[in-house]
């Protein structure tokens, strides 16, 4: 099925107050901090529409108003963007998409992308691969270092979770064959299902509802072909993003 006939809908996962940022978020959502003098929003929202994204859902709490003030002026260039504003408290990632739900339920399946990730993975190959696969969530991952691991067998199936730093380990299936260690990259695809599976409760984040799903539901991992990818969480990070990718790159 092609992309542009079967769903052209995403969400931009930025209602995040950015603390690892400390000060440089005080004043401004983590959304709006720039590289290479684009904002993240924009840049995200550009590599959505040259993808073939038309209908663009942002969740927001931090600032709202300066997010707002910034989709006005944007050139969306037929892209419809909707904002879900999280107004009491920021409602982590799963508990975004809940309150974001009914913006969501006309797609069949629908791309999640956290704000503050840089990458050059191609978005219509993770739907595709989603639709062929039959699975209800699909989320793409890399082999990298870090301290908590998704956790995934010899047929991609999502079985587990680990944090090497404490020790903690969830295991939500049996595995089949050898368990790899995985990166989880801020990117998924989902089907219309999940969101009539997710927890009835206000703040919760993906990583555990993503477990829960697989216990009875196909989740799959994805290994995306990437020349790079960033988590632009932290200060360090934005400067290094800057050394490593052209603003060229960046925005292609």
């Amino acid at each position: 099925m092609e992309l542009g006939t079967m769903t052209g809908k995403a969400m931009i996962l930025a209602a995040g107050l950015g603390t690892r940022l400390g000060e440089v978020t005080r004043s401004r959502p983590k959304a709006l901090l720039e590289v290479h003098g684009v904002p993240l929003l924009e840049i995200i929202l550009r590599k959505l529409e040259k993808q073939g994204f038309q209908d663009i859902v942002v969740n927001v709490h931090h600032h709202a108003e300066m997010i707002r003030e910034f989709l006005k002026e944007y050139p969306a260039q037929g892209m419809t963007i909707a904002l879900s504003e999280e107004k009491e408290q920021p409602l982590e990632t799963g508990g975004g998409i809940r309150y974001a739900r009914e913006l969501l339920l006309d797609a069949p399946v629908f791309l999640i992308h956290n704000v503050d990730i840089l990458s050059d993975m191609d978005l219509q190959e993770l739907v595709k691969e989603h639709l062929n696969s039959g699975a209800v969530a699909t989320l793409a991952v890399s082999r990298r270092k870090t301290t908590r691991y998704l956790l995934a067998d010899e047929t991609s199936r999502l079985c587990g979770w680990e944090n090497i730093a404490t020790g903690e380990k969830i295991m939500a299936k049996a595995s089949e064959g050898r368990i790899t260690q995985w990166g989880y990259s801020g990117v998924a695809v989902l089907s219309r299902e999940v969101l009539f599976l997710l927890p009835e409760q206000e703040v919760f984040s993906l990583t555990p509802f993503f477990l829960q799903l697989a216990r009875t539901r196909l989740v799959r991992i994805s290994v995306p072909s990437m020349s790079y990818w960033y988590d632009v969480g932290k200060p360090r990070v934005i400067a290094e993003a800057e050394q490593k990718i052209s603003r060229g790159q960046l925005l292609s």
